[in-house]
């Protein structure tokens, strides 16, 4: 029999569980090399491409664990690298394309961006909503952080091109604006999308300069009243107003 922690194994069970392992092991191996040619093809220099989180990630998906905590990890160690927030979300859609036509789900890409953002842009605590959200979300960000948000602003990103991975272009421009110019968002700044091409966020009230300046010239940036209920009132008609 072999020991295991406080227990005993059967010969058999222990075979069994080092062979359950050794598959794991190797199926994450052959994702990750996967991963990896992937990448390369798209102009990844393979010494520079893996990272910790890569083989977390690998490890998670095969074993049908939450991959969440290994996205997070990995986009924390893309930031720490230099790596450009969508030159990090368009090597996660190479790790996908084999596996669904529907590419990674919305709270993988939620769990990498947030990890991102809080290398690229802290002290900024960026708060990112998973799926598609009403106003209300961001409204009741709103309510959590006046009289702190004050001079702020409500910004609505729109992005009209549809193209490959630009179901989150609206968010990973506003997150390069902010990682360009810090003083976009305050200390804490909620984001949500509201349609595919489209997302709301807490800025500055002087952010519409560095907003442009990346690239984001559709961008509103509507001044918030003092008046709690009235800026809440106008973050709902804003939020239900699609353009």
């Amino acid at each position: 029999m072999t020991m295991d922690g406080d227990r005993w194994l059967s010969a058999t069970a222990a075979e069994r569980r080092a062979r359950t392992a050794y598959r794991y092991r190797t199926d994450a191996e052959a994702l990750r090399d996967a991963w990896r040619a992937g990448a390369a093809e798209q102009g990844w220099e393979p010494r520079d491409w893996w990272a910790p989180g890569v083989d977390a990630v690998a490890r998670a998906l095969v074993a049908g664990r939450a991959a969440t905590p290994a996205f997070a990890r990995l986009g924390r160690e893309r930031a720490q690298a230099g790596y450009g927030v969508r030159e990090v979300l368009a090597d996660v859609h190479t790790l996908y394309q084999p596996l669904t036509p529907n590419g990674p789900p919305a709270q993988t890409v939620r769990a990498l961006l947030q990890g991102w953002a809080s290398v690229r842009l802290a002290p900024v605590r960026v708060i990112l909503c998973t799926s598609y959200a009403t106003a209300d979300y961001l409204r009741d960000r709103l309510f959590d952080l006046y009289p702190q948000t004050l001079p702020h602003g409500l910004a609505v990103i729109a992005v009209d091109a549809p193209g490959a991975g630009s179901e989150w272009e609206a968010l990973t421009l506003l997150l390069e604006a902010g990682a360009r110019t810090p003083t976009v968002f305050a200390a804490e700044a909620p984001i949500t999308r509201t349609s595919p091409h489209r997302v709301l966020a807490l800025v500055r009230t002087s952010a519409r300069g560095p907003l442009r300046r990346a690239g984001l010239r559709n961008a509103r940036l509507i001044p918030l009243p003092h008046d709690l209920p009235t800026a809440a009132n106008l973050i709902a008609q804003v939020g239900e107003d699609q353009d």
